[in-house]
């Protein structure tokens, strides 16, 4: 059964600063769901102004979804890879929809592709820079061509107040496999798990051994112009893994999905660092 997920997005990070993530101030509260509901990246998605996505079908036709896990740890700063399997009796589905609990509006995420009967879907969740920590939860169902909608499945994501500021670069994975990042700064330094800082001020604040993530390596002050090379090792050694990077700059964010496999290490993307440019 095929695994569908967006291979690449950007977006500028809803007018979220290097500062305002910083600022306590500003903090999104998780809890709140309207405030988390505004903020959250659905890339390709539209938000509703107001009210709640459509009810599943009592169609027999109609697909069905089911949870792969009903919660995950995430971070400020990190994209949330939401995973479940879906079975579509009569072809191709067309969308996802997908609600905060407790939110007054909802998102519609298209598909594209040709999805199949049945396999395997991963929502990439951004979580930008400014949210604290807490907690928050999804309700979603997919939709197919003829608009029958699925039952209604829930993930919890628990969001993980880690270091951000003037550059972060996050890591989840989607399976309970160890998986470490790397990056590489313009010193020549590389920061990993077992050199978890630079002279340049970078840092590696969380080194996730059981699966799914988020790991994260941050400048919180200034960091350096130049080249970054950012690459994710399988220390597991296992089958096939999914993973997504996001990127941080001060004004931009970009995320990246690859996959490991049989302990390889990706070279995921280089980018050169300009005052507070980033050019991938």
């Amino acid at each position: 059964m095929p695994v569908l997920i967006l291979m690449f997005f950007s977006f500028t990070a809803c007018g979220v600063t290097g500062d305002e993530s910083d600022g306590e101030g500003n903090l999104v509260e998780p809890a709140n769901s309207d405030a988390i509901s505004e903020v959250l990246i659905m890339p390709q998605g539209t938000q509703s102004e107001n009210g709640n996505p459509p009810p599943p079908s009592s169609d027999s036709a109609a697909p069905r979804a089911e949870n792969n896990i009903a919660q995950i740890n995430s971070s400020n700063g990190s994209t949330a890879p939401i995973n479940f399997q879906y079975n579509n009796v009569d072809g191709t589905l067309s969308g996802v929809f997908l609600q905060v609990q407790g939110a007054a509006s909802f998102f519609d995420i298209p598909l594209t592709g040709n999805t199949g009967r049945a396999g395997g879907l991963q929502l990439p969740i951004g979580i930008p820079s400014n949210v604290n920590e807490g907690r928050f939860c999804v309700d979603f169902c997919v939709y197919d061509t003829q608009n029958r909608i699925s039952n209604i499945i829930s993930t919890c994501v628990d969001v993980l107040r880690l270091g951000t500021g003037a550059l972060q670069i996050s890591l989840s994975w989607d399976n309970s496999s160890d998986q470490d990042l790397y990056v590489t700064d313009p010193s020549g330094t590389e920061i990993y798990y077992a050199n978890p800082s630079s002279s340049t001020g970078g840092e590696l604040d969380r080194d996730d051994t059981d699966g799914f993530g988020p790991e994260n390596i941050f400048w919180t002050e200034s960091a350096p112009d130049g080249e970054y090379t950012v690459e994710v090792d399988d220390f597991s050694g296992v089958s096939s893994t999914n993973f997504i990077v996001t990127i941080t700059g001060p004004s931009t964010t970009r995320s990246f999905n690859g996959r490991t496999s049989n302990g390889n290490r990706v070279t995921v993307a280089r980018f050169t660092k300009s005052g507070s440019n980033l050019s991938f």
